[in-house]
């Protein structure tokens, strides 16, 4: 008898449980079987009226989130109430397995990619009206995806890209100002503006944010490079030469290191390091005029006639109508007393002038 009783009350309790797991309001039912006949307004109507019965139900701000304002793709209201379903219970998940952040990552992830295929097109794009006209498209993509996740890098990258193409330096300033202040890091959006500062005058400014970034991103070889320039156009050479010079030693194969190190070498007036510089960058690119030219006048300036020569030799071979490739070729010989070889090549040099 009274083993009869205990499986009768366990059963009652496990049905009690089953009523309380499935119960829900009128309206969400409602709502499920209009969203099945594909009724989207219906549901809406039905789980509006869920939610003012019951404000602390997961649920209900969910399938008004994914399954109505989601689909009708009204991102911000698909948002409001993806952030609602996180403060009522930041750990409840949908049907799919899925939580209300994973939502909003697909939520993000769709529009940033809609402003993506925008931008990708307008570089493809032929006529500038065409090309204006897609950026602004995916400018507005990319600001609303920044209205769903405030610190997706991603979608800050591709709108100072935007800016930049447009020559919109105020927005870019804006942009990127923001961005860091959100305490992000990304390489291309520092570059950017940080380039666009240095361009608009503010140099103190734009090597300053250099600075400070690097003291955490030393690893960012880009940015480093910025800032030898930087130092370099400002007249701090030797302070442009140290750094160069230290990061030629940390990444000796990093040919714009040597590159940047060969010309601050030059400006300072020590032309033989200029030239040795110039040589290892040659190895890299044998058959480049500027860098030959480059390395052509620093053994010009060393005085090293002879070497002068050669590589003035191989500017003309390269391009026998560079009149610049004559005047160094017939000057170096020149230096080295050969007048009538000299005189020669200066006629072919005044012939292409």
């Amino acid at each position: 008898m009274k083993t009869r009783i205990l499986f009768s009350a366990l059963a009652l309790f496990f049905l009690f449980s089953l009523f309380l797991a499935s119960c829900q309001s009128p309206e969400v039912t409602s709502a499920k079987v209009y969203f099945q006949q594909n009724n989207i307004d219906a549901a809406e109507e039905q789980l509006l009226i869920a939610l003012k019965k019951e404000p602390m139900n997961p649920e209900i701000p969910f399938l008004l989130a994914v399954n109505v304002h989601m689909q009708r793709k009204e991102w911000l209201e698909a948002k409001k109430y993806l952030d609602q379903v996180i403060a009522i219970d930041p750990n409840y998940k949908y049907t799919d397995g899925r939580s209300a952040k994973d939502y909003l990552k697909r939520l993000w992830a769709e529009i940033h990619t809609l402003g993506a295929n925008k931008f990708n097109d307008a570089i493809n794009a032929i006529l500038p009206l065409e090309k204006d006209s897609l950026l602004t498209e995916a400018i507005d993509d990319f600001q609303l995806a920044l209205k769903i996740r405030d610190d997706a890098i991603e979608s800050y990258n591709a709108l100072v890209k935007c800016y930049y193409m447009m020559d919109d330096t105020t927005n870019l300033l804006a942009t990127g100002e923001k961005f860091m202040d959100k305490g992000l890091y990304d390489e291309d959006v520092y570059t950017y503006t940080v380039q666009m500062l240095y361009t608009k005058g503010e140099k103190d400014k734009a090597l300053s944010l250099l600075d400070d970034v690097l003291k955490e991103h030393y690893d960012s070889v880009k940015l480093q490079e910025l800032r030898i320039q930087f130092l370099a156009q400002m007249d701090r050479l030797d302070e442009a030469k140290e750094i160069a010079r230290k990061l030629s030693e940390e990444h000796p194969d990093d040919v714009d290191v040597m590159y940047l190190l060969a010309q601050i070498y030059y400006k300072l007036g020590d032309y033989e390091s200029a030239q040795y510089q110039f040589k290892k960058v040659l190895i890299e690119n044998p058959d480049d005029i500027q860098v030959l030219q480059n390395v052509c006048t620093a053994a010009f300036q060393a005085k090293d006639w002879v070497m002068a020569e050669e590589y003035a030799r191989k500017i003309v071979e390269l391009d026998p109508n560079y009149a610049y490739g004559y005047t160094l070729l017939w000057k170096s010989l020149y230096n080295q007393g050969r007048r009538e070889e000299a005189e020669e090549y200066r006629q072919i040099e005044k012939s292409l002038q």
